[in-house]
C-alpha cells in the first residue's frame, strides 16, 4: 500500500458514496457570494466529506480541521484564467499556483489540478499536459492523491452530445496521465464517462441550481450512473441550511432515498 492508497481509504472511510464541498471559488476569480468570510465558509461545510479550498485559506483555518470528523483538506494546486469570468477569458491558459510539496507543508491530504483541452491551440493544450503531467510528478513522490478536474469553459454554448464526448475524451486522458479521482461535468451519458475511466469519479454542481430538490436529484444521477459522489460548491455552502443540505445529499447517495424523502427529512 503506497501513501496515495492509504489517503483515498482515509478518505472514503468505508463510505460507498461521498460528499465534498469546495469553497477554492475566490481564489480563481476573487469574489464569490457565501465566500465573503472563508472561515465562516468553512463552518457551513464541516460535515462534507472533504472540502477543497487554497493554501493560504487553510493555513489561516487550520484549526478547523483538526476534529476527528473534519472532512479532508483539499487544496488546489493550479490557477487558469478560464476561471477568471470577470474578464471572460475562454481558452484555459494555466499555471502551478501551489507545488504539491506547498501543499502538503500546509496540511493538504489531496490535491485538485485542472486540465484544459481541445481549446484550438495546440502549443497551449501541450503545455498544459505538460504542466498536469509535473504536478503528477510531484504528487507521486509525496505520496498524496491528485483529483483530475475536468472544466468545460464553454459548457453552456456546445451541444449536450459535444460536451458528453469532450468530458470523456478529457476525464480519461487525466486518468492516464495519474490521476487518482476524477471531477468532471454531468453529462447527458455520464455512466459512459464513469465506465470509461479506471478510477472514481465525482461530479461537479457547476452553476447553483433553481432548487434544493434539484441539488438532490443531480446527486441522485450521478450515483445511479455509477460515480462515488458528488463535489458541490454554491450548491452546498450557499444553501440555506449547509448542514441539512449536507445530510440529505448522504441520505440520497448513500441509502438510496429519494431526493424528496430526502429533502422532507431534513427540512430543505
Amino acid at each position: 500500500m503506497s501513501g496515495i492508497d492509504l489517503r483515498i481509504a482515509k478518505l472514503f472511510k468505508n463510505k460507498k458514496n461521498l460528499v465534498i464541498s469546495a469553497i477554492d471559488h475566490v481564489l480563481e476569480y476573487g469574489d464569490q457570494p457565501g465566500i465573503e468570510d472563508s472561515r465562516k465558509a468553512i463552518e457551513n461545510c464541516l460535515d462534507t466529506d472533504a472540502l477543497l479550498l487554497s493554501r493560504f485559506s487553510l493555513k489561516r483555518n487550520w484549526d478547523l480541521f483538526t476534529g476527528a470528523s473534519a472532512p479532508m483538506p483539499v487544496i488546489r494546486v493550479n490557477w487558469s484564467s478560464a476561471f477568471y469570468y470577470p474578464l471572460n477569458y475562454r481558452r484555459g491558459f494555466t499555471e502551478i499556483a501551489t507545488n504539491v510539496e506547498d501543499a502538503v507543508n500546509a496540511g493538504a491530504e489531496i490535491v485538485i489540478c485542472s486540465l484544459f483541452l481541445e481549446n484550438k491551440d495546440e502549443e497551449m493544450e501541450t503545455n498544459n499536459v505538460a504542466l498536469f503531467s509535473e504536478v503528477v510528478r510531484q504528487k507521486e513522490i509525496l505520496g498524496i492523491p491528485l483529483i483530475g478536474e475536468c472544466y468545460v469553459v464553454e459548457h453552456k454554448e456546445i451541444k449536450p452530445g459535444d460536451l458528453h464526448l469532450k468530458v470523456k475524451r478529457v476525464t480519461r486522458i487525466m486518468s492516464e496521465l495519474g490521476a487518482d479521482l476524477i471531477k468532471a461535468f454531468y453529462t447527458n451519458n455520464f455512466s459512459d464517462v464513469v465506465k470509461n475511466n479506471p478510477v472514481p469519479v465525482f461530479s461537479i454542481g457547476a452553476e447553483k441550481l433553481n432548487s434544493n430538490i434539484d441539488v438532490l436529484k443531480k446527486a441522485s444521477d450521478t450515483v445511479k450512473c455509477g460515480a462515488r459522489g458528488i463535489i458541490f460548491g454554491r450548491n452546498i455552502f450557499m444553501a440555506d441550511n449547509p448542514k441539512s443540505i449536507v445530510s440529505a445529499l448522504n441520505a440520497v447517495i448513500n441509502e438510496n432515498i429519494s431526493p424528496e424523502d430526502a429533502a422532507a427529512r431534513y427540512g430543505v
